[in-house]
């Protein structure tokens, strides 16, 4: 259609006034802007002549006009008669104004319809909700603003909550109510506001693991060439409240013996449990609970000491009176493993096998010793929730935890040495030289110093020194449940173990596959161990502020104007002014309050217990 000049017509929905400017259309805006477009980007409202857009006729009865022609197509000249009576630019400005609205008119490719009694009704019912739902939200911004909540505000809470859970990036309800936009900052409001409690942990959901274990099969069980080991004692050895035994030891009269979970027997690379767990990188072990790396039918079969025989991959090593590993021999094994915690374990170290592990283990650590191994000893603690309620203590010393932390080294060691002498690509674990520990300060703060001097480990498929450790190789491989390098380990050794037997297409993954999947794994380990020491703190501090009077014993750990004092009771870690104080000066503190949002707590100094020592 030839639009003529003064003709009314829209652009981009806005009223203008059409004047021909050759091959194009000059439009005058009401607003005094001026565009040039072509005819096919505008739609005739009437074709005047008009110097300037009119204003919308006001009035008229729209409603007599829809209950005329409910559920029909309708001409814009007609609409304006039955609407206006007449049929000039300014009635049908207002009828296009609004039809544009959408009720009770709308508009489809430019024609106008009369929407029918239903979508009428559907139209102004979730017109008069979006009218509710301001109006409610302005109410809860009130409120909120003054950490006045009711009943109710649970539903604008959770833009809010979804920012504190690293969930969402942005909240326009946080930026409102004044709860900043970063996790930290929704985190604290929520927390002042009585939203949420002390109780609510927001670290694992920021790190994006899965919130359960995988509902995932396992493939069959692979128990061609298990070596019956079950005669021989095996002692899976570990902390009471641990659930998941995935290592035992044992001594045949000549060597070592370390037994690790076989789960690898049941996941080869690419399956279904393989890709999940390669996503996962680890189980996630919190205080409020562990959520597996593995389904939970893995611990089931494969968990050391769970059933009358377990399946395991058993390395066999033999070692030195120097601490040398010797020969080195890599069995699947069917073996019969005796569960005890360290302290119950203590007495056994001094006679039968376990007296001879714990003899080697001390050869061993005076061979590590010897090549500059680091051994940092700094109190731990356990945080833990039961039914809701954080609890916090230190966690004992034993021997047994010794020996069986040397025999998992010597085991890592021992996987290592016999993956190279393969020449089996294999995922070993490395780390660099601590800087010089040259004059050390002694006692805790000695600890503290060499911690401070650690570099990070590293992953590769090169083999190189764990300077750490004081080995010249070494592999994580002792805890495939719950690594996924672990994991990734067992699988070569199994797949180089079933070329041994001839079984046909078995192949290890190639070192440039096996490199990216430990990046990929190095990565997501990374964000568990953030999750899991963050949460620890938060659980701890929770704990501090249901006990609001606690006090205990501090350590200088760090010297200067601000002091490093560690707090070996509960696991913590706090900085007070202090420029006179000696290092290992033990301290009498006390708990001023915590940030639970940002994991920070203050503490005073109530007296000096004991000068250094």
């Amino acid at each position: 259609m030839m639009i003529p000049d003064g003709a009314l017509v829209v652009y981009k929905n806005k009223p203008a006034i059409a004047t021909r400017d050759g091959d194009r259309i000059k439009l005058s805006m009401a607003d005094g802007d001026a565009v040039r477009v072509r005819d096919k980007d505008i739609f005739l409202l009437h074709p005047g002549p008009l110097k300037s857009v009119p204003a919308p006729t006001a009035g008229g009865d729209f409603e007599t006009a829809w209950e005329m022609t409910t559920g029909e197509k309708v001409e814009l000249s007609e609409l304006a008669e039955l609407v206006f009576g007449r049929d000039g630019p300014a009635e049908r400005l207002a009828c296009w104004n609004l039809a544009l609205d959408g009720l009770p008119f709308r508009l489809e490719e430019n024609r106008i319809v009369a929407l029918n009694a239903e979508d009428r009704g559907k139209e102004e019912s979730k017109r008069k909700r979006k009218e509710n739902d301001v109006t409610e939200r302005a109410g809860f911004l009130a409120r909120a603003k003054k950490f006045s909540l009711l009943p109710g505000d649970e539903r604008w809470l959770g833009e809010i909550e979804a920012l504190a859970l690293g969930r969402t990036q942005k909240s326009r309800n946080a930026h409102d109510v004044g709860a900043g936009e970063t996790p930290e900052s929704a985190h604290a409001w929520l927390l002042r506001s009585g939203a949420w409690t002390p109780r609510i942990n927001p670290y694992p959901a920021r790190s994006g693991h899965p919130v359960r274990a995988p509902e995932l099969e396992l493939g069959p069980d692979d128990d061609d060439d298990r070596l019956d080991l079950s005669a021989m004692q095996a002692w899976a050895i570990d902390n009471a409240w641990s659930r998941d035994p995935d290592d035992a030891i044992s001594w045949d009269g000549s060597a070592v013996w370390v037994h690790v979970a076989d789960p690898a027997s049941a996941i080869p690379p690419g399956s279904e449990a393989d890709l999940e767990a390669a996503n996962r990188s680890g189980t996630l072990y919190l205080p409020e609970g562990s959520i597996p790396m593995l389904p939970d039918q893995a611990l089931d079969r494969f968990g050391l000491g769970l059933a009358d025989r377990s399946r395991a991959l058993s390395f066999r090593m033999e070692v030195g009176p120097d601490g040398l590993i010797g020969e080195v021999s890599v069995r699947p094994s069917w073996v019969t493993v005796m569960r005890r915690s360290y302290e119950a374990a203590e007495p056994e170290l001094e006679s039968g096998p376990l007296a001879e592990l714990t003899r080697i283990a001390g050869i061993r650590a005076a061979y590590r010793a010897g090549n500059g191994a680091v051994d940092i000893d700094i109190p731990e603690t356990r945080v833990w929730v039961e039914e809701g309620v954080p609890r916090v203590e230190p966690v004992g010393h034993f021997r047994s935890s010794a020996v069986v932390r040397e025999m998992m080294v010597l085991a890592g060691e021992a996987a290592a040495r016999w993956a190279f002498a393969r020449g089996l690509p294999f995922p070993y674990y490395s780390q660099e030289a601590p800087g010089s520990r040259e004059g050390l300060p002694p006692g805790l703060a000695g600890e503290f110093a060499k911690r401070r001097l650690m570099r990070a480990g590293m992953a590769g498929v090169q083999p190189r020194a764990h300077q750490g450790l004081g080995v010249t190789m070494y592999a994580q491989a002792t805890s495939p449940l719950r690594r996924y390098g672990d994991l990734l380990g067992h699988q070569q050794i199994r797949a180089a173990l079933a070329v041994d037997r001839g079984v046909p297409g078995a192949a290890p993954l190639p070192a440039d596959e096996l490199s990216l999947r430990l990046a990929m794994a190095a990565a997501g380990a990374a964000a568990v161990r953030k999750a899991e020491r963050s949460s620890e703190t938060h659980w701890t501090l929770a704990w501090l502020m249901e006990h609001p009077d606690w006090a205990g014993e501090g350590v200088v750990a760090q010297a200067g104007l601000e002091a490093l004092v560690y707090l070996p009771a509960i696991g913590l870690e706090t900085r007070i002014r202090g420029g006179e104080l000696e290092l290992n000066t033990t301290l009498r503190m006390r708990f001023l309050e915590a940030d639970l949002a940002r994991l920070d707590a203050a503490f005073a100094m109530e007296d000096k217990v004991s000068p250094a020592t």
